[in-house]
């Protein structure tokens, strides 16, 4: 992995993808707040959202029950204005769509997903420690917002999962009124 991807060099292919419209689930993130992301999973449907969550400004847990049901829960985090500011989509092993499936889903195969919309990952990691097997994490970056497929506990045996950053929101920001 000595390409300038793979060591985080920017190139100017990677340059001209622009982080801040992306979308997920038909939601433009950079513009999302709690009001938008509930009203739009109600309306698209196939989501429960977890009790725990209801009543909380700052976090929403839904699980999947129809739609994208290749994953376990899409959980949101917002600031306290309720901008969203991240966006964690956790994948089970085993896709519920692909029954005939042998082997675990893979970070390469939720990136393949993601590259034409997001273009090619500025960095490709080599990830795996304590002699355990390696796999490849994948992240896209710029000035204000991250996408990053890995998998938890940083282990190959951990779920996929992707993670969208939004940089520019603080954490802290407050509601004007």
């Amino acid at each position: 992995m000595s390409s300038a991807k793979a060591a985080g060099n920017p190139t100017k292919s990677d340059a001209s993808v622009d982080l801040s419209a992306v979308r997920f689930l038909g939601l433009e993130l950079k513009s999302a707040d709690l009001n938008k992301v509930r009203e739009h999973l109600w309306a698209i449907g196939g989501f429960d959202q977890a009790r725990s969550t209801v009543r909380q400004r700052n976090i929403d847990k839904f699980f999947t029950k129809s739609r994208i049901r290749d994953s376990y829960y899409v959980e949101f985090h917002y600031n306290n204005a309720g901008n969203v500011t991240s966006v964690k989509r956790l994948y089970r092993p085993y896709s519920t769509e692909n029954s005939n499936r042998r082997t675990a889903i893979s970070t390469k195969e939720v990136a393949l997903q993601l590259i034409p919309d997001l273009g090619q990952p500025l960095q490709v990691e080599t990830k795996g420690w304590g002699g355990t097997l390696t796999y490849s994490s994948y992240r896209w970056e710029d000035d204000t917002m991250s996408v990053v497929i890995d998998r938890e506990g940083s282990e190959k045996l951990g779920n996929v999962f992707v993670e969208y950053t939004v940089k520019t929101e603080s954490p802290y920001a407050i509601a004007e009124k």
